[in-house]
């Protein structure tokens, strides 16, 4: 209870004389006397000079000191009588030391009875506000909806996120897969590079020994003539310089015939195989490995059955060109009556297959993979849907992808040959620039049915489009 008295004494000692409440930003005047700085402020307002309210003592500057320390005092004997009245948990205005029960919607505070009406003109009544009971209900409601709101949306966003780690471990995957096929592809063409390697060693080596054997036995046998003619020399040389006339002439000199031999040496002459190891060793080995390729390049002809009127095809089936004028052919259930194109002459229904077109400087063509079972009467939409796996060319630098809506394809140099590639139990056809083999488009797809290479020099309606499809004879065939 002491206690208790003590703060209500310490309380009445740090109230302000003007508003009788805690000190509010307390300021000391030159006479002694605290004041709230609002309070006094507003005090002054109206004076006709600056007097203090306790003892009337006038002063010439209206200019207000902090009373800092007394600030702090105040601090804390309002946390203090604060702390007190919490303890019967319920919340108190820290201003005005009373409870808290009305909820400000305006502000989003809670406020007392008093922050309702305040003098310094801060005042909550012209603001919405009601009873904290009601204002807890309303927003219970509001956060429930919220509640919902961001359930659905938690649902929403973990949907995604799954979606999206089956995509990243898709490609991660198919990244694996791929690398996995590039290392066997490469590994293929290394070991048999390696075989032709070690077998032109073997041969050159094989070689090499025949040469040097023949060169190293010629040159043998010159030694040892050089060795008998050396000891024959010496000998000579020794009887020549005898001082003993007696013992030179004790024996005979040797003949003409003793001191020449019969025997007269040449040169071995030899030469490696130059043209075997040093001519063009990467075309032979090219066209001997020509069979671990996979897919092997493609030999097609073009079926004159199905193309259309106004095409002309070389007598070997392997060029198409637009012609000036409709040609007088049969009307067959196969020929394609308002597409300007033609099928190659071989169906697909496995494995793996590319071919090569030359497009030269055309500026109109299409190229690709069609189904068997496209319509070959009237108009039609090309599309993977209808059976149209193809990419074509406009107005001469316009190259796009028979997708819906069509893709637009960033080509930097154009190409003056198309390579195509099918791969039926991959669900894959691809594009390249046979220059550099740059990757154009890839069609991803499940295939059924017969597929046909497909082919359209397009029409030349302005005159520069007159240069025909070219088939490339790609395969390379050992004589």
């Amino acid at each position: 209870m002491a206690s208790g008295h003590t703060t209500l004494s310490l309380e009445n000692e740090l109230n302000c004389p003007l508003c009788l409440q805690l000190l509010s930003d307390p300021v000391i005047l030159g006479c002694g006397h605290d004041f709230c700085r609002q309070c006094i402020m507003k005090h002054w307002e109206n004076a006709t000079q600056a007097a203090c309210p306790e003892c009337g003592q006038v002063f010439q500057d209206r200019t207000l000191k902090s009373n800092r320390a007394l600030g702090k005092l105040v601090k804390k004997s309002r946390n203090h009588s604060l702390n007190l009245k919490l303890r019967g948990n319920k919340p108190y205005c820290i201003e005005h030391e009373e409870e808290l029960k009305l909820f400000c919607e305006t502000d989003k505070k809670l406020i007392c009875v008093m922050c309702l009406d305040r003098r310094d003109g801060r005042s909550h009544k012209a603001h919405n506000f009601m009873l904290i009971n009601e204002a807890v209900e309303i927003y219970k409601e509001k956060m429930k909806v919220s509640l919902n709101t961001l359930k659905q949306k938690k649902s929403y966003y973990q949907e995604f996120e799954f979606k999206q780690q089956e995509k990243i471990t898709e490609i991660k995957d198919q990244s694996n897969k791929l690398q996995s096929h590039i290392t066997t592809e490469f590994s293929k063409m290394r070991s048999v590079l390696d075989e032709k390697q070690q077998n032109l060693f073997i041969d050159l080596t094989k070689q090499e020994g025949d040469v040097l054997s023949r060169m190293e036995a010629n040159l043998r046998k010159i030694q040892d003539n050089l060795n008998r003619t050396q000891q024959m020399l010496s000998n000579v040389q020794k009887r020549l310089e005898h001082q003993d006339v007696y013992t030179m002439l004790k024996e005979p000199p040797l003949d003409e015939k003793s001191a020449e031999d019969d025997y007269q040496p040449t040169i071995a002459e030899g030469n490696l195989p130059i043209g075997i190891f040093q001519g063009p060793v990467q075309y032979r080995v090219w066209k001997q490995v020509i069979d671990v390729i996979s897919p092997v390049p493609t030999y097609l002809t073009l079926n004159a059955n199905t193309a259309h009127p106004r095409l002309l095809l070389s007598e070997d089936l392997t060029v198409v060109t637009y012609g000036d004028m409709k040609q007088d052919v049969k009307d067959n259930a196969e020929r394609f009556d308002t597409c300007v194109c033609v099928l190659g002459s071989e169906a697909f229904t496995s494995g793996k297959h590319y071919w090569e077109v030359q497009v030269g400087s055309k500026t109109e063509w299409d190229l690709g993979v069609v189904k068997e079972s496209i319509s070959r009467k009237g108009h039609t939409t090309a599309t993977p849907e209808s059976g149209y796996w193809i990419v074509w060319l406009r107005n001469g630098n316009e190259y796009k992808a028979t997708t819906v809506p069509r893709t637009r394809l960033n080509v930097p140099k154009k190409p003056r040959a198309i390579g195509v590639y099918l791969d039926y139990e991959g669900g894959q056809v691809s594009f390249y620039n046979v220059e550099n083999m740059s990757h154009l488009y890839t069609f991803i797809d499940i295939f059924s049915g017969r597929l046909f290479p497909y082919f359209s020099p397009g029409i030349n309606d302005d005159g520069e489009n007159a240069e025909p499809l070219r088939i490339l004879p790609v395969r390379c065939h050992e004589e």
